[in-house]
């Protein structure tokens, strides 16, 4: 570690010759989608992503994009990344250089360092990375049984910091586990034989239709509240908050703007819906309440959100720009809207006869179509007729 962080020290002043290098070893380029390509043993799999797809063209300046270069031996020489929010421009570099069973990876903002990374390989397998960045250092060494990775051990700044443990079968990955001291969490388990999305997303949808109205039912309200919003992160794989208003503060806030009478961000009263907790009180990370680790047993016991909230994402992964798993998983708590429309509240929590529930996201960016999918369609024509505000902020 010490002769890599040396050679980080160096790489201001070799980002031309280590560009020049890199450029001239490429004999061919492609375009791949984000996050493109990473030679490290499960890179991806560890936070449900997948390598990049490589694209017949560039697509679109508003949309993430990296050229890759490829040299003779079809290996990778030089990572280009583009932003679509900055309109195209190309913001980092990598430089990748081949030695006998050692790879370096050089990552440049333009011309400033980022990161330096040595990659060591041994009878064709990578058996360790380190790093050397910005803001620190760290190493990664792999184990293998059978020729496919079965541990890989982190450590950040020389400390031990986590291992990741690998199952496979014949057909693959079967489960990855994180083990951080005592405490377990599953990062990647494979759904049982005949999982159905689908089906998955509708046992979800009734244990939400259940779990939401005790959530509600703990808020702190004085008054009837008038709607009671499911708010979402738009990158968040079934991560709700419940949020509520009454008539007097929705009235305030339309006066500011129409569209805040939706927004959850300003409603005062709210409560977390905890998503990552099993009706029996068992996390389905895979640890108990008071932090210590199941066995192995119950590491095997993977809920059904858990489940459900993997695939969504994998879904994404498969397409960022599509998001097909972030539209299954708005299009669920729509449905559980829907029905919690016609939920009796009365023995809930008091509610105005003019009361709704809605999901929503927090940028509002979904908020017109969640409404027509959240409502029932007489009381989405009554809030139509109310005017400007009542609907999505609509005229």
């Amino acid at each position: 570690m010490p002769d890599l962080a040396v050679r980080f020290g160096r790489l201001a002043d070799e980002y031309e010759t280590r560009k020049q290098a890199a450029t001239a070893a490429v004999a061919s380029w492609d375009w791949y989608t984000w996050p493109g390509l990473d030679p490290r043993p499960l890179h991806f799999e560890r936070d449900l992503l997948k390598p990049g797809r490589r694209l017949d063209a560039r697509p679109p300046v508003d949309r993430d994009v990296q050229r890759i270069g490829f040299d003779a031996q079809g290996r990778v020489a030089v990572i280009e990344e583009y932003s679509g929010f900055l309109n195209g421009r190309l913001y980092y570099e990598t430089f990748l250089h081949y030695g006998d069973d050692v790879v370096e990876a050089a990552h440049f903002d333009t011309d400033r360092p980022i990161y330096l990374h040595e990659y060591r390989y041994e009878d064709g397998l990578m058996r360790s990375a380190e790093t050397v960045a910005r803001g620190g250092s760290g190493r990664e060494s792999y184990a293998y049984t059978g020729g496919r990775i079965s541990r890989i051990e982190i450590e950040h700044s020389g400390r031990s910091q986590a291992a990741l443990v690998a199952e496979h079968d014949d057909r693959g990955l079967l489960r990855l586990v994180e083990a951080m001291g005592s405490a377990t969490r599953v990062r990647y388990v494979r759904p049982p034989a005949g999982f159905d999305l689908e089906v998955a997303c509708g046992t979800v949808e009734d244990m939400l239709v259940a779990l939401i109205p005790a959530a509600a039912a703990r808020l702190a309200v004085d008054e009837p509240i008038d709607c009671l919003a499911l708010s979402y992160g738009q990158a968040t794989q079934l991560s709700i908050e419940i949020t509520a208003a009454t008539a007097e503060e929705r009235a305030e806030l339309r006066s500011i703007d129409a569209d805040a009478v939706w927004s959850p961000a300003e409603f005062e009263t709210g409560t977390a819906l905890d998503l990552d907790l099993d009706l029996d009180g068992t996390a389905l990370d895979g640890t108990a309440l008071d932090g210590t680790a199941l066995d192995d047993t119950a590491l095997d016991d993977t809920g059904p959100i858990q489940l459900v909230r993997q695939e969504l994402k994998l879904l994404d992964a498969d397409d960022v720009d599509v998001s097909a798993g972030s539209e299954l998983g708005r299009r669920l708590l729509c449905a559980v809207a829907l029905r919690l429309n016609r939920h009796d509240w009365s023995a809930t929590l008091p509610v105005t006869d003019d009361f709704v529930v809605y999901a929503v996201d927090l940028e509002l960016a979904d908020l017109d179509r969640n409404l027509a999918d959240c409502l029932p369609p007489d009381r989405l024509a009554q809030l139509r007729e109310q005017g400007p505000g009542a609907v999505g902020g609509e005229e």
